[in-house]
């Protein structure tokens, strides 16, 4: 499984012993902006591991979803699974296209049972999973947009590896689940602030400080410090993206 970037991986941390039993079982793929890899209430049949992108997981409700975790390459898709069910609720769909590699569920949930290193790395990011779920119903129910958006822009760079993001207004409107007219209106006052520069589709972040303020007592704990194990560090504080 060569190529630049995997060290950053949740299957580029694992001994190489391990990741060279798994790669039998792992099929490369490229995932497109707004593939589903995970469709609620449907048997899960293949999980994803990220090398590059982002993608979200959604509640969806009364004609509209709400972000409440991403998944990048420190993680893998259908959590789920670990808990013992075969299909979850929510809908995992691609917001940042990427590549990555899926492996059956079936294949993943036997090595799980077989590699007791393998099971304890994919109950972490488990766990990792349910703090970004409860960080994210305490920001959307007590935080203005403004303070979720400093919050979605930092966890998306610190999966990244990255302050210079692809997403659109409406992405992201999305993503929070809330009018387009909110975030156009809390990116224009984040840009007042010098915290990012953004133009069409492309968002930079200049001064991660700033948007950590902004952010609040939301923006901690998994989001803040993602596990070393698994994660990229997070960017520099104050400094600006490389373009």
């Amino acid at each position: 499984m060569p190529g630049p970037g995997l060290a950053r991986t949740f299957l580029g941390k694992l001994d190489p012993s391990l990741r060279a039993r798994l790669e039998p079982l792992l099929e490369p793929v490229s995932l497109r902006t707004d593939q589903v890899l995970i469709a609620p209430n449907h048997p899960i049949e293949h999980v994803y591991f990220l090398r590059s992108g982002l993608a979200t997981i959604s509640c969806l409700g009364a004609g509209r979803q709400t972000s409440v975790a991403l998944v990048g390459p420190e993680t893998f898709s259908g959590h789920c699974l670990m808990l013992g069910r075969d299909r979850s609720t929510r809908r995992t769909q691609m917001q940042i296209a990427g590549l990555g590699y899926r492996m059956r569920a079936v294949d993943l949930k036997r090595m799980a049972d077989q590699e007791p290193a393998f099971r304890l790395a994919l109950l972490h990011c488990v766990d990792d999973l349910m703090q970004q779920f409860a960080e994210a119903a305490f920001a959307n129910a007590q935080l203005t947009v403004e303070s979720r958006l400093a919050r979605l822009l930092l966890m998306a760079a610190d999966r990244l590896g990255s302050g210079d993001l692809r997403l659109t207004h409406d992405r992201i409107a999305l993503m929070l689940g809330c009018r387009r007219a909110g975030v156009t209106m809390s990116i224009h006052l984040l840009e007042g602030e010098h915290a990012i520069r953004a133009t069409r589709a492309h968002i930079c972040l200049l001064d991660r400080a700033r948007l950590r303020e902004v952010a609040g007592s939301s923006y901690h704990g998994a989001e803040a410090e993602p596990r070393d194990a698994v994660i990229p560090a997070p960017l520099a504080e104050a400094q600006p993206a490389p373009m």
